[in-house]
């Protein structure tokens, strides 16, 4: 996928954008690894297995609101957001990322709530690298190994890869994603990432941590579900817990002034 193919749509509306050529590619790129494409309402979702294991490739439209006056606006494409999945019987946690800013303070506080720890002698890889586990010692272990160093660097340092490309273990899942689908795109670039993420799990498999982490209730619902519940939480959780918070002094207020 060339940059011109990928570009040609970022910053118009949706509805010219020329996403079916996008789509046309994309395609043109997964499909030839053994992978079915999935229903997805605005974007696109492979599945299938590579090597053994089942892969699943989630490609998201990134879109935002253009304001042609405060009460007329449109929807703007801004490119593609790529999510890659493998599965493991490896069940554990581990995050390795390249934050910057607040995005990597942000980063570190999800990681320590939900009770990964840094990993202290993690060798310097790329710029703002950074890594967590829940086995810290086995995350040195794990970044020690010369080849999945290359892998990792595979997938966050590539020239057209943005900042924020990220790779995950989950309990008996292994992802990488990135915010921002890279300019070069082509089909051995598609199989170069997809084949790096299946050798960081082979890699783990070889010597696992030696305590197992059971799924969050989240990662235990299928990826549909779990969409639904984060987006009722941004709908309805965050504005109710805002409401209770700005009328609970008030009440109190009332309360004492009544006695």
């Amino acid at each position: 996928m060339s940059e011109n193919d990928l570009n040609k749509g970022v910053g118009k509306p949706l509805f010219v954008a020329g996403l079916g050529d996008v789509r046309d590619q994309l395609d043109r790129c997964f499909l030839p690894l053994g992978l079915e494409l999935d229903a997805m309402f605005a974007g696109r979702k492979y599945v299938g297995e590579v090597n053994g294991r089942t892969v699943t490739i989630t490609i998201a439209l990134r879109t935002r609101n253009k304001y042609i006056t405060s009460d007329i606006s449109y929807r703007k494409f801004t490119g593609l957001w790529l999510d890659i999945s493998a599965t493991t019987p490896v069940m554990s946690r581990f995050m390795a990322a390249q934050p910057r800013g607040w995005a990597r303070r942000f980063a570190a506080y999800v990681q320590r709530w939900r009770g990964q720890q840094p990993v202290e002698n993690a060798p310097n890889l790329v710029e703002n690298f950074m890594a967590f586990a829940h086995d810290p010692a086995w995350g040195e272990m794990f970044l020690a190994d010369t080849a999945v160093q290359s892998h990792i660097i595979l997938l966050m340092n590539h020239p057209t890869l943005p900042p924020g490309a990220a790779v995950y273990l989950t309990p008996g899942k292994w992802m990488w994603t990135t915010p921002a689908m890279p300019s070069d795109f082509t089909p051995e670039a598609a199989q170069q990432w997809v084949y790096a993420l299946g050798h960081l799990a082979a890699a783990a498999e070889q010597s696992p941590p030696m305590t197992a982490v059971s799924p969050s209730f989240l990662e235990r619902q299928n990826p549909t579900v779990s969409a639904f519940i984060i987006a009722s939480l941004f709908l309805f959780g965050i504005p109710s817990l805002l409401c209770v918070c700005c009328t609970l002094p008030a009440l109190l207020l009332v309360l004492l002034n009544a006695r």
